[in-house]
């Protein structure tokens, strides 16, 4: 686990001091993962045939020293406040690929840009369940991308695709910038521009391994005090 923070600045005297720099560490799984289960293309063809291997289900993907990708981590607010930082204004990008979603899981901000793309040569589906933001459905035809409405509320949802249905996405929307993924090695990687000194909760979610786990760090004059890896089991 890697801890970054440079010097904190402040725009003029009597302002908080604010920080840039990163929060990283690693998620990994103790004992045996779930055996992925194989995807069956057979009734899609067109799908079938993109593939040389088989195609095993996301949403426990674990590395060879148990390295746990997918996991969402994020900076969790204190009971009544809220967390205010940047506005992220690079597109958040779903794509199709191979009749899987990717990634499997997408974070993304209130007010952020997304970009749903379609990079196979066939018709999908982008079909969102939602519950407090406004729900989509749409075709997607050929290779193209899509911009949708950026996302206005807090909320875990999901995505599929009514074509194929075993391509599924989960989304989570945060109302703050201080998030990440965790990749195929099970690390991760959260920006901390802007983010004021004090004491904060770091949270790490998985679909499936639901317990989510904390961690307590203090952010001062450009350094944080203890680790922020994970284990799930």
């Amino acid at each position: 686990m890697r801890l970054h923070f440079p010097i904190c600045t402040a725009a003029v005297l009597w302002a908080p001091l604010v920080c840039s720099g990163q929060i990283t560490g690693t998620v990994t799984l103790i004992g045996v993962a779930p055996p992925q289960q194989q995807i069956k293309m057979d009734a899609a063809p067109q799908c079938a045939a993109m593939h040389k291997n088989p195609v095993l289900e996301d949403r426990v993907v674990v590395g060879k020293n148990n390295e746990l990708a997918n996991v969402i981590v994020f900076l969790k607010p204190a009971a009544g406040k809220t967390l205010t930082g940047p506005q992220k204004k690079t597109p958040a990008v779903l794509d199709q690929k191979g009749c899987m979603y990717t990634p499997h899981v997408l974070v993304v901000q209130t007010g952020q840009p997304v970009v749903v793309r379609n990079s196979d040569p066939f018709l999908h589906n982008v079909h969102a369940i939602t519950f407090n933001n406004a729900p989509f459905n749409f075709a997607q035809v050929n290779v193209s991308e899509k911009k949708i409405d950026a996302f206005t509320t807090v909320e875990t949802l999901t995505i599929r695709c009514d074509v194929h249905p075993w391509m599924n996405a989960l989304v989570q929307v945060f109302d703050h910038p201080y998030f990440a993924t965790t990749d195929d090695k099970g690390q991760y990687t959260i920006d901390t521009k802007g983010l004021a000194d004090g004491t904060y909760t770091v949270q790490a979610w998985h679909e499936v391994f639901l317990e989510s786990k904390t961690r307590e760090i203090e952010v001062k004059s450009g350094k944080a005090t203890n680790p922020v890896d994970f284990k799930f089991q």
